[in-house]
């Protein structure tokens, strides 16, 4: 195999690898704070139906508002990074692949 193979090979892995690791810790985030709530919700539900002032918000509604606006932040985070560097790092690399020749074997499982 040659070495312009290899290397457009080990970029394409290095990058799935990274967009991999990016979509699973912003996974475990949203899932680590929905079910911190969830379970706070069964355990301490004395806690979150603490009234903020004299109106009718709790901690709770608070806490449910502080979980939507992370998952939208997160979202968009994470649109961002797909926009301004996955699509990019995808499209050069397909690129190199294409120009070495192995686009072309990879699809016809040579690799």
């Amino acid at each position: 195999m040659p070495e312009s193979y290899q290397k457009s090979i080990q970029a394409f892995k290095k990058f799935v690898s990274l967009r991999n690791k990016v979509c699973w810790w912003l996974s475990i985030v949203v899932f680590l704070c929905y079910y911190t709530f969830v379970l706070s919700l069964g355990l301490f539900p004395d806690i979150l139906a603490y009234r903020l002032g004299p109106s009718a918000i709790t901690l709770g509604i608070m806490a449910g508002i502080f979980l939507i606006v992370l998952c939208i932040v997160l979202t968009g985070l994470y649109t961002f990074l797909a926009n301004e560097h996955f699509d990019r790092t995808q499209a050069e690399i397909l690129k190199q692949l294409k120009a070495s020749g192995a686009l072309e074997e990879m699809q016809h499982g040579a690799y």
